[in-house]
């Protein structure tokens, strides 16, 4: 298959060198300044430009991994100037946004998907040796979705297909799995500092549970791994741990309550906490029990 980048960053650059070495041809790169689309060609041995339809016209799937505040942009651009070929493909890389916004695409009879790695990619590099064996979820035209399908098993990576309509809570869950995982453990590294070690130490203290956590989820799933207090209902060592932040770190009490409600909620689906245990804790957490 012939394939266009437009955005040569750190995605359409690993994409690029992981798709050539699959056996796809790569047509072109093209990025907004001439330095960074050189850069990431040179790694392919392509030609590239600053200017997408040079190589959008001719190519069966256009894969378009700028940032993505300007994806629509960039796409209409492109159509305007009847850069994409009927029936080609037109991926876009965001978990945000679903192929809706690349509808200018389609008005040229070209098939839009949205093609969203489940990795990260600090730097091209770490995103080739990253990918492989990863996720990749998939959505958009039906017509387009099996070269979609065949391009995931071609990265090495494991296919996930999503309706169009759920794109967006699709990519809060990663950012809750993602995102909001970093933020869980910095607030953790600060509660430790408090507790009088220090914050570099910290991180390497809390590192084995983490990872046992992590590879007690992948093997048992979440309801099954958890443990702690509120797992066991001990009421007693939440109140503790509450009346130490009240004293030392108030502005985490937030947190630590609605992540109490909420494990509250994991563990009466594990059935390790009983009734009234749940009243008890639910009382000193601040949440209301639906029961």
């Amino acid at each position: 298959m012939k394939i266009a980048i437009v955005g040569a960053g750190n995605v359409g650059t690993s994409l690029a060198v992981l798709l050539q070495q699959a056996g796809h041809q790569i047509c072109g790169i093209a990025s907004r300044t001439e330095s960074s689309a050189a850069r990431a060609a040179q790694r392919v041995n392509a030609p590239y430009s600053t200017e997408p339809t040079q190589f959008t016209k001719q190519a069966d799937l256009v894969f378009i991994t700028t940032p993505d505040r300007v994806i629509s942009e960039v796409c209409h651009q492109i159509a305007s100037q009847n850069g994409f070929k009927p029936q080609s493909i037109v991926a876009h890389t965001s978990g945000a946004h679903s192929s809706k916004i690349l509808d200018s695409a389609a008005e040229l009879n070209a098939r839009p998907i949205s093609f969203h790695p489940l990795q990260t990619f600090a730097n091209p590099d770490a995103g080739i040796k990253n990918l492989p064996g990863s996720f990749i979820t998939i959505e958009g035209q039906e017509e387009a979705l099996p070269a979609a399908r065949q391009l995931v098993d071609d990265l090495s990576c494991k296919l996930l297909e999503i309706p169009t309509e759920g794109k967006e809570l699709y990519h809060a869950a990663a950012c809750i799995a993602c995102n909001y995982f970093t933020t869980l453990i910095d607030s953790a590294l600060t509660v430790m500092e408090k507790a009088g070690v220090k914050k570099e130490d910290g991180l390497p203290a809390l590192y084995p549970l983490i990872a046992g956590t992590l590879k007690n989820i992948s093997q048992v799933g979440t309801t099954n791994a958890l443990t702690g207090p509120i797992a066991r209902g001990d009421t007693q060592t939440v109140q503790a741990h509450l009346t130490q932040m009240e004293k030392q770190i108030p502005e985490i009490i937030p947190l630590y309550h609605l992540l109490g409600q909420a494990t509250a909620d994991v563990a009466t689906a594990k059935g390790t906490l009983g009734s009234q245990e749940r009243q008890n804790l639910l009382k000193i957490l601040g949440g209301a029990d639906n029961d």
